[in-house]
């Protein structure tokens, strides 16, 4: 390292490679470090999607508890859908004024998720869609629990 980037490396974020989310990069909040975390963008396997994903973590890496939040939206991805799939419908006639496609995939595209802590009970979190089309909007479907809150639309 050169005397440049020994002078400029406390003013980088700190990253990290790690085996499943790919690329690693720590935001810490220094007023409140236990909402710390990482920031990633990895292929989730049921869509093919990169999509966003913030881990809750220390500077050693992200909590157990974020690990696991995000293998179980992986295995309960389809019932996701389902759970979000007449809220979506919803907004799209509202804001589009058109149905959604029978095929989701053809207007929407997975974005990424979010959970502010995954080991609270009942679990709050999120999933974010981005339309395709020529309007961009963006659908976030907080839920507590497995029940759908109103969605929010960003324009």
């Amino acid at each position: 390292m050169g005397l440049f980037g020994k002078l400029f490396k406390p003013f980088q974020p700190l990253t990290m490679e790690d085996a499943e989310f790919g690329r690693l990069t720590f935001m810490p909040i220094k007023e409140n470090p236990a909402k710390s975390y990482w920031e990633a963008e990895y292929v989730f396997p049921p869509t093919g999607a990169v999509v966003s994903a913030g881990l809750q973590g220390t500077e050693e890496g992200p909590l157990p508890a974020a690990r696991e939040f995000y293998r179980k939206m992986e295995a309960r991805f389809a019932d996701t859908m389902k759970a979000v799939t007449p809220s979506l419908e919803r907004e799209f006639q509202e804001w589009l004024r058109r149905p959604l496609s029978e095929n989701p995939w053809d207007d929407l595209v997975l974005s990424g998720f979010g959970v502010d802590d995954p080991t609270a009970d009942p679990l709050a979190w999120d999933v974010m869609f981005e339309t395709t089309g020529d309007k961009w909007l963006a659908f976030t479907v907080p839920f507590i629990g497995d029940a759908v809150q109103t969605v929010v639309v960003d324009t």
